[in-house]
């Protein structure tokens, strides 16, 4: 691509006017990459990944792809981590090298790193114009990266994602990018989600320019839509609970982004509603669900169109890639269960993690072997998803599992509640939580964000959405609570703050 175009842009992001350095083109991509590969060579101590510390500069996509050219695994961080979540990343991997490209001083703890090396350093050996050998490239079993990720306990887990999974995954997923020697990607989501990958990796390969919001620009929802006004997106890829948040402003149409021609959604329930907003304000668009959990990457998509977002509620997540297969089992046996019935899914296939950094204990509680009708011996993960199969392939993704409560003898699945809710005219969004007491349920609670901003939210609105849940699910399952919101909290990875509400 640095051969084809060697004066595109790579990546760009909203401070681009005022700071030339917040821009990369593919040429300076694979020079800068090269250069600091010989680095990372002789910084990094061997078989340890190298983590890199930062959030959106272009910096950090030279560290991951120089990473890679030196045969090592990168493992990102976020700013927004505070201290003890980043000890607790070093301290597993094991006094790996940590690259910080932030402007604030690093919050880790530098005993627990090999060595600390800052933007500056980095800059320099990324200028130094050193060549490198392609024969060393990362391949095959060598995990590409390293994702860390919050388990039931809090503590975070080390994702791995071996080369050859990430090959099968850009084989996939550049099927979404539309051909087109303009197009620019939103990377809007953070490194450390993996939802993020469809830019580094498909986005990239594809020959997008990845454009991505500054810090500043997202603290007011007229700062986003300036800087996206100004940024020529084509694709544009979030959570849903993102684009939602967007979608409440009338003016997120067509007029801001005229060239937006394909919408990619990941991460979470894909509600109808949100669908039928989408298509109606980006009438050129192709709107995407797709679902596949971190140890997976993404395995499924579906075209939504109007006619999807009508008539099937809920929306399914897809029709799943070649190379991968879901298996919907029995939560309690483990049974395989046929067609159209709900219980968990297991996914096997070419993009199933190697498991956990140094954690046998969790990678064999939810990874295993399949071997095929063929004979070929497969990675599978259990997901922990609920969900089913239909007669057409398609894939339906119901929530977790493990969002099931007991309360009063009944057991309660809160994603049925949600679902249930937003139903409900008045209804735009809708999380549903447990209120315990010493460890009991006592009750439920239901978050709403009402359809409309004018709406009145008051006890007699409340009353109303209880009366008309009613009509919906079994009287045990109404919350016993209704608290109205202007709009959720996001967390860092651009889904809705289920803790902060909690």
């Amino acid at each position: 691509m640095s051969a084809e175009y060697p004066e595109k842009e790579a990546f760009f992001n909203s401070r681009i006017k005022e700071d030339a350095c917040q821009r990369l083109t593919y040429a300076e991509l694979d020079a800068w990459s090269d250069s600091l590969a010989a680095s990372f060579a002789e910084w990094s101590p061997k078989g340890k990944p190298v983590v890199v510390y930062g959030h959106k500069s272009p910096l950090m996509l030279v560290c991951f792809i120089a990473a890679a050219k030196a045969g090592l695994t990168y493992a990102p961080v976020d700013i927004a981590y505070p201290s003890d979540r980043v000890n607790d990343i070093l301290d597993q991997i094991g006094h790996p090298l940590v690259i910080t490209l932030s402007d604030d001083e690093f919050p880790g703890d530098a005993s627990l790193a090999d060595s600390v090396v800052g933007d500056a350093v980095v800059r320099e050996a990324a200028l130094a114009g050193r060549s490198w050998d392609s024969s060393r490239w990362i391949a095959d079993e060598t995990p590409f990266y390293l994702l860390f990720t919050s388990g039931s306990t809090g503590r975070p887990k080390g994702v791995q994602m071996p080369s050859r999974c990430v090959d099968a995954f850009m084989d996939y997923f550049r099927a979404l990018f539309p051909e087109r020697p303009d197009g620019v990607s939103f990377n809007r989501v953070p490194y450390t989600f993996d939802v993020s990958l469809f830019d580094i990796i498909a986005g990239l390969a594809s020959g997008y320019t990845l454009f991505s919001l500054e810090s500043e620009d997202e603290q007011s929802m007229r700062a986003t839509f300036g800087a996206l006004a100004a940024s020529d997106l084509t694709t544009w890829i979030s959570t849903p609970s993102f684009i939602e948040m967007c979608l409440v402003d009338p003016s997120f149409d067509q007029d801001l982004l005229p060239r937006l021609d394909n919408v990619i959604l990941c991460g979470e329930v894909f509600r109808n509603a949100t669908a039928l907003k989408i298509i109606e304000r980006f009438p050129e668009a192709r709107v995407l669900n797709t679902y596949g959990p971190t140890e997976t990457q993404a395995v499924t998509d579906i075209v939504v169109d109007e006619s999807l977002a009508r008539e099937v509620n809920p929306l399914p997540v897809g029709y799943l890639s070649d190379g991968v297969r879901a298996l919907i089992r029995d939560p309690e046996t483990g049974e395989e269960l046929p067609c159209g019935e709900v219980g968990e899914i297991y996914l096997a296939g070419n993009t199933v993690s190697a498991g956990y950094y140094g954690r046998p204990d969790l990678t064999e509680a939810v990874f295993s072997e399949r071997e095929g009708s063929d004979g070929a011996v497969t990675r599978c993960y259990k997901t922990g998803d609920k969900g089913y199969l239909d007669a057409d392939g398609r894939l339906f993704c119901l929530g977790r599992l493990d969002f099931q409560v007991k309360l009063n003898g009944f057991r309660v699945e809160l994603a049925d509640v949600e679902q249930a809710l937003v139903r409900i005219p008045e209804v735009a969004e809708a999380v549903v939580l447990p209120a315990d007491r010493d460890g009991k349920v006592t009750h439920l609670v239901a978050h709403v964000r009402l359809a409309e901003p004018g709406m009145t939210a008051d006890f007699a609105r409340a009353r109303a959405i209880k009366a008309a849940l009613k009509e919906l699910v079994p009287d045990y399952m109404v919350p016993k609570k209704i608290v109205f919101h202007e709009e959720f909290a996001l967390n860092v990875n651009g889904k809705i703050d289920r803790k902060a509400l909690a």
